[in-house]
């Protein structure tokens, strides 16, 4: 699947080819005229919508990167975590009522899981945001023909960025015991490394089997919702709105009743990423209706434009395929 992924976004890339050239219309021409530029040059703000949108991602990167170190020093700085008898996990409503729910259905731990992997929530969410919302404002489909790529784009990696530092400082503010008694053991070396050196180097290892007690605001709720938030505000369709909802509220709830997170992790982190998507609406200018985008068609690509868009798809699959900590 990760293969087919790579190889639909190269070929959406190359599709997807701009065939004008602003920089020679602006040689030839001596200027460029406001009416035929295009919304992801300029956002009429004096900055080109891509720009913006790379430094979103930069703001994003340095963001997740910063939160990545802090996830260790939250821990290591929690000695009674460290060793038996470790701290009882507080007392979690939401996940006793699914516990009894699936008792009252006769679901085994793994019946529930075969679930969700059944639904295969998180695709469904990189389908309606990737697939459905920036493909569409792309290609100018239905609803979408208002909207930038690169404009919700932009949205969606502030809102991410806004959210995971939110949640970086609320976990260091507050340490919650972690519903996996051993997990410190499992996760970081023992004894605590007694020198900077050795702290940095373990706080800027990837952390994707997750953390211990980075517990308040779950990180996984606001990538979730993200991806819920750009599918649902391009297809702008009620229908839509509340089955996307309804597929992430089933995630989150299997998600505590599995223990991964405290039941107000979730809601926190849903409720947050959402109020912070739709504070961020005046980021996003809207495009002049009407306004179509001109691509070059696949015949005309040569050896270089092959190599340049094929390319990063290809790494990131190996990346992806390759790296254990991906």
């Amino acid at each position: 699947s990760a293969l087919v992924a790579a190889l639909v976004a190269a070929a959406f890339s190359l599709a997807t080819r701009p065939a004008h050239d602003t920089t020679n219309a602006i040689k030839k021409n001596g200027s460029s005229s406001s009416s035929s530029s295009s919304p992801t040059d300029s956002d009429g703000r004096g900055m080109p919508l891509k720009t913006k949108a790379v430094l979103s991602c930069l703001f994003m990167i340095g963001v997740l990167l910063h939160e990545n170190f802090q996830v260790w020093v939250v821990s290591a700085t929690y000695p009674a975590s460290h060793e038996p008898p470790y701290p009882e996990a507080l007392q979690d409503n939401g996940r006793i009522v699914m516990r009894k729910l699936a008792e009252m259905a006769s679901l085994q731990r793994r019946d529930v899981q075969a679930l969700r992997d059944a639904f295969n929530v998180q695709w469904a969410l990189v389908s309606a945001a990737i697939a459905g919302g920036l493909v569409g404002c792309e290609l100018k489909l239905g609803r979408a023909s208002h909207r930038s790529m690169w404009a919700v784009g932009m949205r969606a990696l502030l809102t991410l960025g806004i959210a995971r530092f939110v949640r970086t400082v609320s976990f260091l503010l507050t340490v919650l015991p972690s519903q996996m008694p051993s997990c410190y053991r499992s996760h970081y070396p023992y004894p605590v490394p007694d020198t900077w050196s050795e702290w940095i180097m373990v706080g800027s290892k990837p952390a994707a089997r997750g953390g211990c007690n980075d517990l308040i605001i779950s990180g996984h709720a606001t990538v979730t919702s993200v991806l819920a938030c750009v599918g649902v505000s391009v297809a702008d369709n009620a229908l839509f709105s509340v089955a996307v909802w309804s597929l992430l509220a089933f995630d989150y709830l299997v998600e505590v009743y599995q223990g991964y997170h405290y039941s107000v992790d979730m809601w926190m982190g849903a409720v947050l990423t959402s109020l912070i998507f739709r504070s961020l609406a005046s980021v996003e200018p809207q495009v002049v209706h009407g306004e179509e985008n001109n691509y070059l068609p696949m015949s005309s690509n040569s050896l270089r434009d092959v190599i340049l868009y094929v390319a990063p798809a290809l790494l990131a699959f190996v990346i992806i395929t390759v790296s254990r900590e991906a």
